[in-house]
């Protein structure tokens, strides 16, 4: 088990991201930085916005006021508007943008759906480079006027994020 652990972690570091289902801090890491992720209805905040490489701790918010949110983090030099792009020609889920198999859009994790008014956080071991921010939830019981399901990436839960 030890074994399995010890060689997924190195897998994983050699990808430039270790991903904790918890808050914890693995033995034998140590954290760099703590970020604050502030969620709502539709923005995304994180402070501070650049980081040093290495293992990074992100407490994320949920200010709402209505609808629950996710933080997943993906490494990408592509702007937003590219971003969206790919999550509007999406033809498994209008909205939702693919967490693997992108061209040029790697997906590091995330820190899973949240209520309003509730905090989660995440450990994330980062390299340098650039990363966007969403919430990559799509709501098909809220139909535009279009007849698509409201996408929080649409709606502009995004931001960038820098880490030196």
């Amino acid at each position: 088990m030890v074994r399995a652990f010890t060689l997924v972690s190195v897998v994983l570091l050699m990808l430039g991201a270790i991903a904790c289902d918890s808050d914890e801090v693995p033995e034998g890491y140590e954290l760099v930085s703590n970020v604050g992720v502030a969620l709502g209805e539709w923005s995304i905040t994180a402070t501070p916005n650049s980081v040093p490489a290495g293992l990074v701790r992100f407490d994320v918010s949920n200010g709402g006021p209505a609808d629950p949110h996710e933080l997943v983090i993906f490494r990408t030099d592509l702007p937003q508007d590219e971003l969206e792009r790919i999550a509007i020609a999406n033809p498994e889920e209008r909205g939702f943008l693919p967490e693997e198999g992108v061209s040029g859009v790697t997906f590091i994790g995330e820190v899973e759906e949240f209520d309003v008014g509730q905090q989660r956080s995440g450990v994330f071991e980062l390299s340098a480079g650039n990363y966007a921010f969403i919430c990559n939830i799509v709501e098909h019981e809220e139909i535009d006027e279009d007849g698509n399901p409201e996408s929080h990436l649409l709606e502009g839960m995004y931001t960038t994020f820098t880490v030196n």
